[in-house]
């Protein structure tokens, strides 16, 4: 095992959360909606822009969102963004694609995103660590050593 300073473990953690911060931090965005009849429905693409008026040139879905499996009663959906960032916002725009292939859009509607409180409480701790081993390491540093 080799020896590592405080303020080289200092250095190292804040060269993570550097690339945390840089890398942007998730904020996944839960989207809803509810159908009352799908007669011709064969599914939904969820899109995303950062304008109101588009373009809406992120499909947020793989893959085709399926329709209820009774077209008659129609159903309650929730699909998660798990690529938004905190901090944006964002608007969606749901397609539905029926069978013979037409589209039907709807909204859009706008979300603000913001950081989860447990992202944040670590990176404060994270940011906390490597001001205390910055701080400390240096003290121990600068202390005189004694002969004795």
């Amino acid at each position: 095992m080799f020896p590592i300073s405080l303020r080289n473990l200092a250095t190292l953690l804040a060269l993570l959360l550097l690339v945390l911060l840089a890398g942007g931090c998730s904020a996944p965005v839960r989207v809803t909606w509810q159908t009352e009849t799908e007669m011709n429905t064969a599914g939904f693409n969820l899109y995303r822009g950062l304008s109101p008026d588009g373009p809406f040139d992120v499909k947020v879905n793989e893959t085709l969102i399926p329709p209820s499996a009774d077209p008659l009663t129609g159903q309650s959906y929730s699909y998660v963004d798990r690529t938004a960032q905190s901090g944006v916002t964002y608007y969606y725009q749901l397609q539905e694609v029926e069978r013979d292939g037409r589209l039907n859009t709807h909204g859009p509607i706008s979300v603000r995103t913001g950081m989860d409180w447990r992202r944040a409480a670590v990176l404060i701790a994270l940011a906390g660590a490597v001001l205390a081993l910055w701080w400390r390491g240096g003290r121990l540093r600068a202390r005189p050593k004694s002969d004795t």
